[in-house]
């Protein structure tokens, strides 16, 4: 992991990406923004960020669980830590079963962020997610 850690954080809301990266910034992290899932591939593979944190549903597609997958499938991005920002109490509600086993058996552990958490909480669970294993 380099220091501050890279962060790309991947929304269609313009307005949040600025939110949240000023927020990160401040707590010590780099941080790259996109607004396109297509775009989030190639600058995954080309910045190799430490995570990549995605909103969930975005229009146009690819969505973040789109994205997430093909990061994992990728070879030159499949260790690039993954986490999903959300407004969702249960974001797993929303997902149909099928749908649901083919995510957790092809990227594992799954994080979801809050994106209305305050920027301590939000720090302190990126934190531990970049630590851990």
């Amino acid at each position: 992991m380099r220091t501050p850690p890279l962060i790309l954080l991947v929304d269609d809301e313009d307005e949040f990406l600025e939110i949240a990266s000023l927020k990160l910034r401040g707590k010590g992290f780099e941080t790259v923004t996109t607004n396109d899932g297509h775009d989030a591939i190639v600058k995954a593979e080309e910045l190799q960020p430490d995570l990549v944190l995605s909103d969930i549903y975005m229009v146009p597609g690819p969505n973040g669980w789109e994205l997430a997958l093909e990061l994992k499938r990728n070879p030159k991005t499949r260790e690039i830590k993954l986490a999903f920002f959300t407004t969702l109490r249960d974001p797993w509600v929303e997902i149909p079963q099928e749908a649901r086993e083919k995510i957790v058996t092809e990227l594992g552990r799954v994080v979801f962020l809050s994106k209305i958490d305050d920027v301590d909480m939000l720090d302190r669970r990126i934190q531990k997610l970049l630590e851990s294993v």
